[in-house]
């Protein structure tokens, strides 16, 4: 289990505490996002390549006798998980440093990457001070940035060192002792009033059939895949979900035919369904530009059916949290949709994200709420533009999302269709991945 894992994994079983409880609005919950990248920007040419050191250096101006020989050690961390409207109470950068010295040094925000060889020309800007040490101690330093983490996304961070003219040297990511190498510890509160009321976080070896249903060997008429529960197809490891994607011919039963693919589709169909709240998950797509035609990962509720009460609109009703279609056209957005049917009645927003990320470069999160008269969507805590949908906007709102109505939850990788089929391009097997599956709600 990755460090990450672990701490989220505490992070929950504050907020479970919290269930059966009419107390405090906001449960405090702790994360400790994934070290991306980290490097030593130098101005001594005889360094030469720093993308790859076990350890990171710190020197001021005048170092070893070198008027031109300032070091500082750069670490980048990927922040993802924070809910929408949480709070950062505390964040902390921690470097590992094998001997005490008589050195200061302080930690600012950066403004780019810490990847690259390390050139000095190429390092990025930073910021306004964050927190200085006047000595290092051997072991962990712990510097407080909680004024530079205030939500999701990239965070850069700058080692200076003002003082004692030798270097000091810092362990890198590349440590082969991961209990040394640099970590954030990020402390936050959730938005007041959700509380934690089912969640997978997929922890375990097999997948939770008391959770989960995972269809047995059918098909669906726009899809080109045979689904099946096969662990080939779909299993649980390392801390993850996985739903694969597989080139393989097989037939399907109850007339699906022969199909040249497989898959899987997952639903909690008699098992949990819920009116209102925050639903959630960490995912990362299989999806790139030129690999991926044809695959379409997707989670998202629909309608449970009622069998009796008379609702016209029994069964009618889909909320997709998030679609992310592979191929060179689709690849880089999530999309965000709700459906009254299939006739069909439907809103939808492509969601483009920003920069050079896209939905397969890694694990990111998304979420949407439901409460009365509203539903909202985020992508790794970002409101997106499309939302909210309310009754103003979707005239059909109060006929599905009402509260009556109660909705299942599906993962589901679909292979082919509408949105096009894989081609001699689409790299196979193809592995959906997902961190969790978390439902909060007031």
């Amino acid at each position: 289990m990755s460090l990450r894992k672990r701490s989220l994994v505490t992070g929950i079983a504050v907020l479970a505490g919290l269930l059966s409880a009419t107390g405090p609005a906001a449960a405090a919950a702790t994360l400790m996002p994934a070290l991306v990248a980290d490097t030593t920007f130098t101005q001594v040419t005889q360094d030469g390549d720093n993308s790859v050191k076990t350890t990171l250096a710190t020197c001021p101006s005048l170092c070893d006798g070198n008027t031109a020989g300032e070091r500082d050690a750069y670490v980048e961390f990927d922040v993802t998980g924070l809910p929408a409207g949480a709070s950062v109470t505390q964040a902390t950068l921690e470097l590992y440093s094998w001997n005490p010295y008589p050195a200061r040094v302080t930690a600012y925000p950066a403004a780019g990457a810490a990847s690259g060889e390390g050139t000095w020309a190429s390092r990025p800007a930073v910021g306004a001070a964050l927190a200085t040490h006047e000595s290092v101690t051997a072991g962990y330093n712990a510097f407080d940035v909680t004024n530079a983490v205030t939500g999701n996304g990239q965070k850069t961070f700058a080692l200076r060192q003002e003082t004692h003219n030798t270097r000091v040297y810092w362990a890198s990511k590349e440590n082969s002792n991961a209990a040394l190498r640099p970590r954030l510890t990020v402390t936050y509160e959730t938005a007041a009033g959700w509380h934690l009321v089912w969640q997978d976080e997929f922890d375990g070896s097999t997948l939770d059939r008391t959770k989960w249903n995972a269809r047995p060997l059918t098909y669906l008429d726009f899809d080109k895949a045979c689904i099946t529960d096969r662990p080939d197809n779909v299993f649980v490891a390392g801390g993850n979900l996985t739903i694969r994607a597989k080139r393989e011919q097989m037939t399907c039963w109850n007339g699906g035919g022969t199909r040249q693919y497989t898959t899987a589709y997952l639903d909690t169909i008699g098992h949990a369904d819920f009116t209102y709240g925050r639903f959630e998950t960490r995912a990362k797509s299989p999806n790139g530009p030129n690999d991926s035609k044809g695959l379409w990962p997707a989670f998202w509720l629909r309608r449970t059916a009622v069998s009796t009460g008379g609702d016209p609109n029994d069964g009618n009703g889909e909320i997709d949290v998030m679609e992310l279609p592979g191929g060179s056209q689709y690849y880089k957005a999530s999309t965000s949709a709700i459906f009254r049917d299939y006739t069909p009645t439907k809103q939808d927003y492509r969601y483009p994200f920003p920069g050079t990320t896209y939905p397969g470069d890694g694990f990111h999160v998304y979420a949407m709420e439901w409460e009365p008269d509203v539903l909202r969507f985020y992508v790794d805590g970002t409101l997106i533009s499309w939302a909210p949908r309310t009754p103003a906007t979707t005239p059909w709102f109060d006929d599905v999302f009402n509260g009556n109505a109660r909705y299942h939850l599906r993962l589901t990788f679909h292979v082919g269709g509408w949105l096009g089929d894989p081609d001699a391009t689409t790299a196979m097997p193809a592995d959906f991945q997902v961190d969790y599956v978390r439902v909060y709600q007031r």
